[in-house]
């Protein structure tokens, strides 16, 4: 089946999660305004439950914007080390967090060359991420990649996260193809393989050396068509199917 068109999940897809101790400073800036020692023993066992909770709430919600998730886990770590968050700390958080997601997610190795040989192929190309819309476009756009790009969609804007069907569903209408000449590519074969295949396409999976997607304990993981390690070979398995 002849491939048209491509749609891509962004981070650990097209930009790399390699600076993510500088993003992760946002939250240790917020504990340290509410006073929390993070040299304290007990600061990285309350982290690290408080994550596992929200993370196992908001992997069965449908829809859900992404600053709520980042509140919620500055909310439950301060409380489980005994303090409230008051509400000037988590807006300086909300601010801090998206400059430094916008700031520190830099571009996977051979992204620009790949798009560039897309396009000159005539495929379709697209971004679909589980991302909020004030942070989104910044990020393709510092990162050199709007213009290589034909559409991008955020959560936020199709009211649906990966894996739920109707993203998918939304990003394909925009593109106007059928899933059958779609490719998606992300790094989750939870979110990405997974919702993509329950829409009818086909997935490849990119692996980020030591990195874990998000979001992704207790779902159920889906084997991809193709696993790669570098964007490049993706121009070599399109390249293959239009033959």
């Amino acid at each position: 089946m002849q491939v048209t068109g491509v749609l891509f999940d962004m981070g650990g897809t097209l930009l790399s999660y390699e600076n993510r101790e500088k993003i992760g400073n946002a939250f240790l800036t917020a504990m340290s305004d509410l006073g929390i020692d993070i040299k304290d023993p007990k600061f990285a066992a309350a982290r690290k439950q408080a994550s596992a909770e929200v993370e196992k709430r908001f992997s069965t919600v449908a829809s859900f914007v992404h600053r709520d998730l980042f509140r919620e886990r500055v909310m439950r770590t301060a409380e489980l080390m005994g303090v409230s968050a008051s509400k000037e700390v988590l807006e300086r958080f909300d601010t801090n967090q998206r400059e430094a997601v916008i700031e520190h997610l830099c571009p996977m190795a051979g992204v620009h060359e790949m798009l560039v040989a897309l396009r000159s192929r005539g495929i379709y190309l697209a971004v679909v991420s589980n991302a909020d819309d004030d942070f989104m476009e910044p990020v393709l756009a510092r990162n050199g990649l709007t213009e290589l790009l034909d559409d991008w969609t955020s959560s936020e804007e199709a009211n649906s996260c990966k894996p739920d069907k109707v993203i998918f569903e939304y990003t394909l209408a925009k593109a106007k193809r059928p899933a059958s000449e779609v490719l998606f590519v992300g790094d989750s074969a939870q979110h990405d393989i997974a919702g993509a295949r329950n829409a009818g396409m086909r997935g490849v999976l990119i692996s980020e050396p030591d990195v874990v997607a998000p979001l992704s304990n207790g779902l159920s993981a889906v084997e991809p068509d193709w696993h790669i390690r570098h964007l490049a070979e993706l121009v070599g398995i399109i390249d293959s199917l239009n033959r």
